[in-house]
């Protein structure tokens, strides 16, 4: 079940890197075979990118992205858009608490000390179920 959710969720990245690269495309005023040419790869292959029907690899992103004059990250899903790090208040203290350690031996000790206890918190959750 996981690995079937993985899939749609790479799928669906996949299908929106197609969709942006079509997106870029039209709005630089290319057609499919002009940016395919540029780029190095045939129009169906293109074709395929942006339908989401083919995964695109790196190398023809980074090809890509320098004919349209974006960046790969441009490209790519949520890459733009930079997340919160806390999700609720307490973890918003605690990373504005850290920050204000300067001292970089005290941090991987508190660091440590934090894995440490998350480990052997995870192993008593494990064996009381």
């Amino acid at each position: 079940m996981q690995e079937t959710a993985e899939a749609k969720v790479q799928e669906e990245m996949h299908a929106e890197v197609g969709r942006r690269i079509r997106e870029l495309r039209q709005t630089k005023h290319f057609l499919q075979e002009e940016l395919a040419r540029k780029a190095g790869l045939s129009a169906s292959a293109l074709s395929n990118f942006e339908q989401g029907r083919r995964r695109i690899s790196l190398e023809w992103l980074r090809k890509l992205s320098k004919v349209l004059g974006v960046t790969v990250s441009d490209l790519i899903p949520d890459s733009r858009v930079r997340k919160p790090l806390a999700e609720n208040d307490e973890e918003e203290n605690l990373l504005a608490s850290w920050r204000k350690i300067r001292n970089l031996d005290l941090q991987d000790q508190l660091l440590e000390l934090i894995e440490v206890t998350a480990h052997s918190h995870s192993k008593r959750a494990r064996r009381a179920h």
